[in-house]
């Protein structure tokens, strides 16, 4: 599992490069072009959409707050840098869908009069929802990266404060010589 985590095509698909790509595109490839009503004319094709958007999702946060050892693990601050340039495309997306004139899916474009569903003002509802709401997610997964920094800080500062027990603070010692140096120089 170890090497297929570490693997060549591992570092290709979990790097930022790829992920953010890959996190825009597939909403706009997908949603505003025939695709999208090509998938959604079947059972199987709108599984697969479905799958399809499960993956990227899985791609595009698993650097950025998996806990797992992965190939590609920058610093916090980088992690939070990469959820944040995915957030406007998506909200554009949304707004985008809210405002559209027409119905996008031609499957949909006239349901049943049963129903008593108008295809436009529910897709323009789910626009705002995924205006809306796409916000809700980020802001979890924001918190979540600032509660694993807190922790890597601890787990860090412990692990300093254990060495500076077992050898004296060498590096403090080390650190205040270098600094009477500079004072005996400067005298």
């Amino acid at each position: 599992m170890l090497m297929l985590l570490h693997s060549w095509y591992m570092r290709i698909v979990t790097h930022p490069a790829f992920t953010i790509p890959m996190f825009i595109a597939s909403l706009y490839a997908l949603y505003f072009t025939p695709l999208f009503d090509f998938l959604m004319g079947s059972k199987p094709g709108h599984v697969a959409m479905m799958l399809h958007f499960l993956a990227v999702g899985l791609f595009f946060f698993w650097p950025i707050m998996g806990v797992d050892p992965g190939p590609h693990r920058p610093g916090h601050l980088m992690r939070m840098l990469e959820l944040f340039a995915g957030m406007p495309f998506h909200a554009f997306f949304g707004i985008a869908l809210m405002m559209a004139s027409a119905p996008m899916v031609k499957t949909y474009e006239d349901p049943p009069a049963s129903l008593g569903i108008d295809a436009l003002a529910d897709q323009n509802a789910a626009g705002g929802i995924a205006w809306a709401f796409s916000e809700i997610p980020s802001v979890l997964v924001l918190l979540a990266l600032l509660f694993q920094w807190y922790r890597s800080e601890q787990r860090q500062a412990r692990r300093k404060d254990r060495a500076a027990d077992r050898d004296g603070d060498k590096e403090l010692e080390a650190y205040n010589a270098y600094l009477a140096s500079l004072n005996a120089r400067s005298h």
